[in-house]
């Protein structure tokens, strides 16, 4: 094999990869991430050192592939929902397998927790408790995502009050070693989490067709599409 064809394999499965964890999901994550650090380090009045970036680096790592941990488990328990829905998906697609996608979201769980364990209690918590109500979202038997109220409750708890108040006293530890959450943290985190309440409603508008087709109840089927726009 040429390294021209090793090329478009690699930039195929790249490009794949890209689409399985879900872009915008990954770029929320390292906005999150990136300003509740600086966020630390403006109320602590610490000066950025390549000492304490490196709690950074770890914390953005661990939150990416709890991330793509979270978004692919989705996707392995959806294929024949994506199918209708989301057919661009790399699953439902056919360019990953369904093992090729067993064996990423189990890497990518796993190296999560260890570097969480690495980190401290804060981030492990965070990760720890981000994780698990993933998993309850998607994964039969308790599989959340299929009761409105249950799944949104799981979307805004975690991009609302976990990552916000979990990242935040994790970094202001490993910076002061103080664990105090301040009111501006406190007023970010109910200003997020107005935004991800709508988000959590709104999402479900363009997949009506394949949630209907495989009952899984949404605000959108029990109020129409209008109602929720």
């Amino acid at each position: 094999m040429s390294n021209y064809q090793l090329s478009i394999i690699n930039y195929q499965f790249l490009n794949s990869f890209w689409k399985f964890s879900r872009p915008h999901t990954v770029i929320g994550t390292t906005l999150s991430v990136f300003a509740l650090y600086f966020i630390a380090i403006a109320i602590n009045k610490v000066s950025p050192t390549g000492t304490n970036l490196i709690p950074l680096v770890l914390a953005w790592i661990a939150c990416l592939c709890g991330n793509v941990y979270i978004v692919g488990l989705n996707q392995l328990e959806d294929i024949a929902i994506d199918k209708i829905n989301k057919p661009m998906l790399p699953i439902a697609a056919g360019e990953f397998s369904e093992r090729q996608a067993q064996w990423i979201v189990g890497m990518t769980g796993s190296l999560a927790i260890i570097l969480a364990v690495i980190s401290g209690q804060w981030l492990l918590l965070t990760i720890g408790v981000s994780l698990a109500i993933g998993t309850a979202y998607s994964l039969p038997p308790i599989r959340l995502k299929r009761f409105p109220f249950w799944a949104a409750l799981c979307i805004f708890t975690v991009r609302g009050v976990i990552v916000n108040l979990g990242l935040f006293l994790h970094f202001r530890q490993t910076l002061t070693q103080e664990i105090f959450v301040p009111p501006a943290i406190w007023a970010l985190t109910l200003f997020i989490l107005v935004f991800t309440i709508a988000i959590a409603i709104f999402k479900d508008v363009p997949d009506l067709e394949g949630d209907k087709q495989y009952n899984i109840t949404t605000f959108t089927l029990l109020l129409g599409k209008p109602t929720i726009l």
